[in-house]
């Protein structure tokens, strides 16, 4: 019997239980596995989206550790570029050290403000207990850390010379010319800590500061002494050089000009320019000393003249010389160095005039007289030639006289003879 063909098999017939069940259980089926694939779904977007946050969030630490590690190094690079404690301009808040200058000083301590001239406050010096010398090369220069200092050893009673000749001025100039009187401690009294100036020989200055200004008669004592103590861990002394920087003046200056009731001008890192390389009188007492000459814009523009004698011709000037260089005489950029005669013209508007008597240590100061004296004539002790201090008042109508001179030259008989030869003794 021959097989037959599938085809030819008679079909299979299913009833309508059989449908219904099946359509029932795989209908069921289909429903759970949706269900769980949307579950997986809304899992797996959990899980990205938890991924994205941390990864953002991992995004954020890392950028906040690179800009912290970038402000550092920048920091550190300013820091290196401006000298160990000092900021572009040399400019540094005070910060408060533990005070290493006990000793010496018998002049009154401050307990009345700044200001008062015949009071004084001790400077706060840090002390890392390292060693100093003197140099090799000159024994009245003392030698510790990246800093060369001047030695003061004067006797307090050293000024009574001085004091009698700023006595002596202010009786030669008469009562209608009001007398200053600045005596500019050196760096040594600001930076060297006690026992290295006990080492070195150091005189207290503010008791000769102190012993000149007390003996005053008419001329009013200006004191700067405690403001730069103030601010002495700032660059307001060259490493390099026996001058104040231009930082150091700018806190005299506002001294004055608290003192006499005068708004005092503003300086800033924005106005700030300077001049790298500079290796003043000690370059070569010790190994590595050199500085940075920062000088500040003024707020109003001036004319000067230099003049090589009273009776000669005026020569036009800048206030601050722009062709000075790194070197030996960067200090030169202010009022073009030692020049016999200076006039400044300042269109401050104020039309107040004022001689300063002065050597080197005033060529930094007199620039920021031009924001609170219309006319302004410098006059160098040393080489100005003039005999009669006051007919040269009379003669140029100034009504204020300021001595300023640091503390070696205000004990120097040489420059003494020279004050009295200026008020025509």
């Amino acid at each position: 019997m021959a097989k037959r063909r599938y085809s030819d098999q008679s079909p299979r017939t299913y009833n309508d239980d059989f449908y219904i069940g099946m359509s029932t259980e795989y209908g069921q089926l289909s429903t759970d596995q949706r269900r769980r694939q949307r579950a997986r779904k809304r899992a797996a977007a959990r899980r990205r989206r938890n991924n994205r946050i941390k990864i953002v969030l991992c995004g954020i630490l890392l950028l906040a550790i690179i800009v912290t590690i970038v402000v550092l190094i920048c920091t550190g690079i300013k820091s290196c570029v401006s000298g160990d404690s000092t900021q572009t301009g040399g400019f540094q808040p005070a910060t408060s050290s533990k005070n290493n200058n006990k000793g010496g000083s018998t002049a009154p301590k401050n307990t009345s403000g700044d200001s008062d001239p015949l009071s004084f406050v001790a400077p706060e010096i840090k002390d890392d207990n390292s060693k100093g010398t003197f140099s090799s090369q000159n024994g009245a220069v003392y030698l510790w850390k990246d800093s060369a200092y001047e030695i003061f050893g004067a006797s307090a009673d050293r000024s009574d010379i001085y004091s009698d000749v700023i006595n002596e001025a202010s009786d030669h100039l008469g009562k209608d010319i009001k007398v200053y009187s600045i005596m500019v401690p050196l760096h040594a009294e600001m930076s060297l800590p006690q026992r290295l100036k006990d080492e070195a020989g150091c005189t207290n200055e503010a008791d000769n500061i102190y012993n000149a200004y007390s003996k005053f008669e008419s001329a009013q004592p200006i004191n700067v002494y405690n403001t730069l103590a103030q601010h002495n861990s700032e660059y307001i002394y060259f490493k390099s050089d026996h001058h104040w920087t231009g930082l150091g003046a700018y806190y005299a200056y506002t001294a004055f000009c608290e003192q006499t009731n005068q708004k005092p001008m503003t300086i800033s890192e924005e106005g700030t320019h300077k001049i790298d390389g500079f290796t003043g009188s000690f370059h070569t007492y010790g190994t590595g000393l050199s500085d940075t000459v920062y000088y500040y814009d003024l707020p109003y523009s001036t004319s000067c003249k230099i003049y090589s004698s009273p009776d000669s011709q005026g020569q036009d000037a800048d206030i601050y010389y722009q062709g000075e260089t790194g070197g030996e005489n960067s200090y030169g950029v202010f009022i073009n160095g030692d020049q016999p005669i200076f006039t400044i013209d300042s269109e401050c508007g104020t039309n107040k005039k004022i001689a300063v008597v002065k050597e080197s240590f005033g060529n930094a100061f007199v620039p920021y007289l031009s924001a609170n004296y219309s006319q302004i004539h410098v006059l160098d002790m040393r080489y100005c030639g003039i005999t009669d201090l006051k007919k040269y008042c009379e003669d140029n109508g100034i009504e204020e006289v300021m001595f300023i001179n640091n503390l070696m030259s205000a004990n120097s008989g040489d420059r003494i003879t020279d004050l009295e030869k200026l008020i025509g003794k």
